[in-house]
């Protein structure tokens, strides 16, 4: 039997991979959910450093846990840099309002400043050193680990132009990205030597841009790895601290990179599963997480909790090197009794570990496993029309399509799949010359391959990136279309406005964007508003113009309150039946749906064919 550690024993044993600890280290990453139990808001303690210490101290004194952690969110870089605006939120990490560097002019004339006169650290930095010397002082630096979040330097990138910027910067600009993450990249060193001189013991760098889901490997590799090897190397060499990779969702091929990049510990969702992480590198990196923070520890049972916490003790950290965690920052309303299931199990689960003692774990599944209930799917596994293509084009069997129309479809998907202009260019015009209708060319060719595209997306198999592309390519054939479409009045395809926007504490666009692009490419005109929309002004642009629908993304469970009150507001107007009201996003799902009178798109093809029956409705009454 292990010796009795201490959580800050506990928690770098298993971090550093030195030793065995006595039992499970746990890190329930009470950032916001922390600052609850000290009867603040979040934005109070954003403002104010000694009370979220004290705060969080109050709640890891109800809780537990190995870690007490400073901060809340990966936005300490980039409100840094002049310009930036962000919303501070009373129940949820803060929200970027204004990218403060959308264009190369705004970029360059804060770069020559920043050469001028230097790195300037927000009131939020100084605030979290305070958080950080008042751990100390309350003798949490003899007990726990101090860890707190920073963005990484791609990331940071990104949050300074835009997301859809810089990923149109990293493949038609690349010299220009490079500039952009040199810069973010040395206000992260200085955030992180800030952090360390306050006396904090590791910094977890958040840089879930790099993420598979959003950058192909290759690009991560090229634009990302060199500045966390960097970022790692300052870190450990000069600052003498510890350092942390957190990136999110599918992970898998760039595992064994992030094991080389530097840092001491990965953590994350790690899709498609820790226990592949754990396989793959766990022999060179400590691994922490993942426990699902929305299916489970939010919805799930205690037994739930308890269950999946087992799990993940016997397949990631049976030998160690292993920390239970959520797989990321977790809501405001998580259920006291879900946090205490979550801290007590790991603690009554010693080393070394007797793994059968756990019981029967046949039934329980990891996050990422495709028969976990929080794993994500694609809307289009089981339409005909998308497998019978995928099914075409794979067998090459275009030339010997049923008909020419076939044939020609085909060759369009297959321009859409290859993101070549030139051929969608080409196969346009060869079907308007065989009689084929511009319609029917936009939605059984086209339209057809981005569907597929993002169907390949939702598996793993294509990039955030790579539907882009395949939104260019379509948008080369469509000067060709564009005048029948509008001589025939739209007749044949879909019709209508659709505003989208990500809802009120909310920053994550990528999806939101993927929805706009799909919609786009099926014909609808697309209003998008942005991030940190409120309810108020979802309603006043589909009242001005005469929307169908009103698309909402939502990435955190206190967000989810946004949605609904779109849906109070426009039942008080007498409008509750206007418009298709519409929400997806990482904390969204059919059951809150239902719920709040919502309809819940899976992904991005799903809030396609949702609009396109409303749409069809409507014209049938």
């Amino acid at each position: 039997m292990s010796k009795q550690m201490t959580g800050r024993e506990r928690f770098f044993a298993a971090c550093l991979m030195s030793e065995q600890p006595d039992q499970v280290p746990v890190v329930p990453l009470l950032m916001t959910r922390g600052i609850r139990e000290g009867g603040l808001t979040v934005e109070e303690a954003l403002r104010d450093g000694v009370a979220s210490a004290h705060a969080k101290a109050k709640a890891e004194k109800k809780f537990g846990g190995d870690a007490i952690i400073a901060g809340t969110d990966l936005f300490t870089p980039v409100e840094c840099v002049e310009g930036c605006e962000l919303d501070y939120l009373p129940y949820a990490q803060p929200s970027l309002v204004t990218h403060p560097t959308p264009t190369k002019e705004a970029f360059y004339r804060f770069k020559e400043k920043y050469e001028r006169e230097g790195f300037k650290p927000s009131n939020r930095v100084l605030e979290i050193q305070k958080e950080i010397r008042t751990f100390i002082e309350l003798g949490y630096k003899e007990t726990h680990a101090i860890p707190t979040p920073v963005g990484g330097p791609i990331t940071t990138a990104q949050l300074m132009t835009g997301s859809s910027e810089f990923l149109t910067c990293l493949s038609e600009d690349p010299d220009y990205a490079h500039e952009v993450t040199e810069l973010a990249l040395d206000i992260v060193k200085n955030v992180c030597r800030l952090m360390f001189e306050a006396g904090l013991d590791a910094c977890n760098i958040l840089d879930p841009f790099n993420s598979s889901d959003i950058l192909p490997p290759e690009v991560y590799r090229k634009h990302g790895l060199p500045y966390q090897k960097r970022l790692f190397k300052y870190i450990n060499e000069e600052l003498k601290g510890a350092a942390f990779t957190h990136t999110c969702t599918f992970t898998q091929p760039i595992w064994r990179d992030i094991s080389q990049n530097g840092c001491v510990n990965f953590n994350g969702d790690m899709y498609p599963g820790m226990d592949k992480a754990k396989q793959a590198i766990g022999g060179q990196i400590s691994l922490m997480g993942t426990l699902s923070p929305y299916s489970t520890l939010m919805h799930g049972s205690t037994e739930d909790v308890r269950n999946e916490v087992k799990k993940l003790a016997a397949e990631v950290g049976y030998n160690g090197g292993f920390i239970c965690m959520p797989g990321c920052d977790i809501d405001w309303n998580i259920p006291d009794e879900n946090m205490h299931a979550l801290i007590q199990q790991c603690a009554e689960i010693k080393y070394p570990m007797d793994v059968a003692a756990l019981g029967d774990l046949s039934n329980v599944f990891l996050a990422g496993h495709p028969n976990h209930v929080g794993k994500r799917g694609s809307s289009a596994q089981s339409d005909a029309n998308v497998l019978a293509m995928e099914s075409m084009v794979e067998s090459g069997s275009a030339e010997h399509a049923e008909t020419e129309e076939d044939r020609i479809n085909q060759k369009l998907v297959e321009a859409i799949m290859e993101y070549d202009g030139d051929k969608a260019i080409e196969w346009t015009t060869k079907g308007l010359e065989v009689g084929m209708s511009a319609q029917d060319i936009v939605f059984d060719g086209l339209s057809l391959g981005m569907k597929i595209v993002g169907d390949m997306y939702e598996r793993n198999e294509r990039f955030v990136t790579d539907m882009l592309k395949a939104a260019k390519t379509m948008d080369k054939a469509m000067p060709v279309l564009t005048p029948l479409l509008e001589a025939s009045g739209g007749d044949g395809g879909p019709t209508g406005t659709v505003v989208v926007g990500l809802v009120r504490g909310n920053t994550q666009d990528i999806g939101k964007n993927l929805v706009c692009l799909m919609l786009k490419a099926n014909g609808f005109n697309v209003i998008d508003l942005g991030k940190n929309v409120k309810p108020e002004q979802f309603i006043k642009t589909a009242e001005e113009n005469d929307a169908v629908a009103i698309g909402m993304s939502v990435m955190t469970n206190s967000s989810t309150v946004y949605a609904e009150k779109t849906k109070q507001l426009l039942e008080e107007k007498g409008l509750g039946d206007k418009y298709l009201l519409m929400f997806g996003g990482a904390a969204a799902n059919v059951g809150l749906a239902r719920e709040m009178g919502l309809e819940y798109g899976l992904d991005a093809n799903a809030a396609v064919e949702l609009v396109k029956e409303r749409v069809e409705k409507q014209a049938a009454a």
